[in-house]
């Protein structure tokens, strides 16, 4: 198996868009880990891939490029939306 901490140097990757890197790498890029990457892989969803030999995966860097520019931003709540709701349920006395 692999070292889960093995540290990727992101100055040492080609900045082409036809550059293959392996999972570890595109990991690094996207800040998530190779098990995401490999979940998204076997539900065929994320960024397109090769498979050589089998077993190596690898992503060209035009693709990762594309896939992160076509993912939305954002992803949290909106400022004021607890506000718009209420504050919930109130809590029983314990008289």
């Amino acid at each position: 198996m692999s070292d889960p901490r093995r540290v990727i140097d992101l100055t040492q990757v080609p900045a082409v868009p036809w550059a293959w890197v392996d999972e570890h790498v595109y990991a690094a890029i996207r800040g998530c880990s190779v098990k995401t990457l490999q979940r998204e892989r076997r539900l065929n969803i994320g960024c397109p891939f090769r498979r050589i030999g089998g077993t190596s995966v690898r992503y060209r860097l035009g693709d990762i490029t594309a896939f992160l520019e076509s993912q939305p931003g954002g992803g949290g709540k909106t400022r004021g939306s607890e506000d718009a709701r209420g504050a919930g349920r109130p809590r029983r006395n314990a008289a």
